[in-house]
């Protein structure tokens, strides 16, 4: 099966702007997403006041970070889908995890230390961000803040965990798009920015491998293969194989993103 590109389609309503108005503050009163650290009534003052819009990120635009780089920034996903990923001594890319809108990357670096994992984004992608070093003196004062940030920290480091252990391919998958339906607030129509190359590399299975659990997945009718969007068929079929995995339900579904 060929692994074409599954490229980014935003919701009307997700304002991706390719050439916004230089502002030093993005309007999170017209952000669609209600997940965002801006949108809760216990930060969202001291958060706003912190954010400055990123420029839009494009397919095959440069990282936004380097891995080992010293944190600067800390982005906040408004549309779109994010990568964080190494690269092994063979040129070879390893993704350690993707960020959808409301997600918080650079958690990982607070502190002082250095970034484990190159950031990018997945066909296209808007963000916001934060001066690290100011967020990091903010949270020994700011019970709230450091609450929200737990918490996100917490559901990573859940779904790491899940995705970590001796599964079989269909149950990696099967959980992966559960997750993604969660994650994207799609319903049981998925479109994915990413390929099937980059889920393989997420789940460590061959890009091969993905592409035969999803046809074999279709030829149970479990769901339908249609170019660039899959349509969950029974999803209680992929439930029931995905249960061992025990991927985390997020508190805060997105109601339209990447």
């Amino acid at each position: 099966m060929a692994d074409p590109a599954i490229t980014l389609e935003l919701e009307p309503n997700m304002a991706f702007d390719l050439a916004p108005a230089p502002r030093l503050a993005p309007d999170c009163g017209h952000c669609p997403v209600p997940n965002c650290l801006g949108k809760q009534p216990d930060v969202s003052p001291r958060w706003q006041a912190t954010m400055r819009q990123m420029p839009p990120q494009l397919p095959g635009a440069a990282p936004l970070q380097h891995a080992g780089e010293a944190i600067t920034t800390v982005l906040s996903v408004r549309a779109g889908c994010v990568k964080t990923y190494t690269v092994d001594r063979d040129g070879n890319e390893h993704i350690r995890a993707f960020h959808f809108p409301g997600d918080l990357i650079g958690l990982d670096a607070l502190g002082g230390s250095t970034t484990v994992a190159a950031v990018a984004a997945v066909g296209g992608a808007q963000l916001c961000g934060t001066d690290a070093r100011l967020l990091q003196q903010q949270l020994p004062q700011d019970a709230a803040l450091a609450h929200h940030l737990f918490r996100q920290t917490q559901r990573e480091l859940r779904l790491a965990q899940s995705f970590s252990g001796d599964f079989t391919a269909d149950q990696r998958v099967a959980a992966f798009l559960l997750h993604l339906r969660e994650r994207l607030g799609q319903g049981d129509l998925l479109r994915l920015p990413m390929t099937r190359r980059e889920i393989g590399s997420y789940l460590r299975l061959a890009t091969e491998t993905v592409c035969r659990v999803l046809a074999r997945f279709e030829s149970r009718g479990w769901l339908r293969l249609r170019d660039k969007r899959i349509q969950l068929l029974q999803a209680a079929a992929l439930s029931e194989l995905a249960a061992a995995v025990e991927a985390p339900v997020s508190a805060n579904p997105l109601r339209a993103a990447a």
